[in-house]
């Protein structure tokens, strides 16, 4: 089955808008996912134990893998909505844990 629809190859056009979402919306997404692991393993605020250890160093090398990332996008528009949906569901899923944890 051939189909005429051409794929916009990967370039390096719209690199400004690729970034800034990987930086702000990667922030989100990681300390969105710091807040769920977080919850699922019982982190306290004792800062020697190996949980509190492995969540501490967790959003930086998650953030920068997401600015990385953000350039296979196609186009700007679609990094932005990619990570916002992203967002969205990790950050619902932490508020939900949190509510059903409290």
């Amino acid at each position: 089955m051939k189909t005429d629809v051409q794929q916009k190859p990967l370039d390096g056009t719209g690199w400004f808008g690729k970034v800034m979402a990987g930086l702000v919306l990667g922030a989100a997404l990681a300390s969105g996912l710091l807040g769920v692991l977080g919850l699922l393993f019982h982190a306290d605020a004792q800062f020697k134990t190996v949980t509190s250890q492995l969540l501490r160093w967790f959003p930086g090398p998650v953030w920068g893998l997401l600015v990385a990332f953000s350039f296979l996008f196609r186009s700007p528009r679609q990094a932005w909505l990619v990570l916002a949906l992203l967002n969205g569901s990790v950050w619902a899923l932490f508020f939900l844990l949190h509510g059903l944890m409290a």
